[in-house]
């Protein structure tokens, strides 16, 4: 027989910027990386779209690993089905502190919150329950995660920028699932724009500038 107790500790946890904020970014789009990726090498994908008008800010999930075997290189993951509850309360809670510290720099004129993949389900739980002002939550590759509270959900989210995109070859998404998934939506009442493109499951840097321009769009030059 065991007696499980669980208790809170102080930790220190990271995330990285596509640059240093400036009052020349309006815009702010928070990304969560994929299962096994880095926070670093995950934000390269954004900064091949070339748009020093937005300020990128990658957090780190809480759970690191090695990606091979006991060496090598690393990557994290935000949860897995052990304690999930409490995993999901800490990475919103880490989330809204990365936040915080974010909008002390100044006033952005648009915020975003993107996910990939694993990070479309935290995504997706931290937008539902940050107090965080944003405007658009994009879903790149993966699902709105079937627990999440759709009630609230569908308050918070009703007027948000609702995106999902997929691409055509995706090898974790079958069309038969990603049906399944926009008629489940539709029965909780929400409707994202759904994007489609060419590719795996992956980002690619065509229609990741495409989305992004019409997220943000460019001022125009004086």
């Amino acid at each position: 027989m065991s007696i499980r107790k669980d208790f809170k500790i102080e930790r220190t946890a990271r995330y990285y910027l596509s640059n240093e904020p400036s009052s020349l970014q309006p815009y702010l789009c928070f990304v969560l990386h994929g299962y096994g990726q880095h926070p670093e090498f995950f934000l390269r994908k954004f900064e091949k779209a070339q748009r020093s008008d937005i300020l990128f800010v990658a957090p780190e999930g809480l759970h690191r690993f090695y990606l091979q075997g006991s060496s090598g290189r690393v990557g994290s993951s935000w949860m897995t089905k052990e304690d999930r509850l409490n995993d999901i309360d800490d990475y919103c809670r880490m989330l809204d502190q990365v936040a915080a510290m974010i909008m002390e720099y100044q006033r952005f004129e648009k915020v975003a919150i993107f996910g990939f993949s694993q990070g479309v389900a935290t995504a997706c739980r931290w937008a539902n329950s940050t107090k965080l002002k944003f405007e658009t939550l994009i879903n790149w590759a993966g699902a709105f995660p079937p627990d999440l509270d759709f009630e609230a959900a569908l308050e918070n989210f009703r007027p948000k920028e609702l995106h999902m995109l997929c691409g055509d070859d995706d090898e974790f998404i079958s069309e038969e699932r990603l049906e399944e998934h926009l008629n489940f939506l539709k029965e909780k009442g929400l409707h994202p724009d759904l994007h489609r493109f060419e590719g795996k499951h992956d980002i690619y840097n065509a229609p990741l500038k495409a989305l992004l321009e019409e997220v943000f769009p460019t001022h125009p030059h004086p």
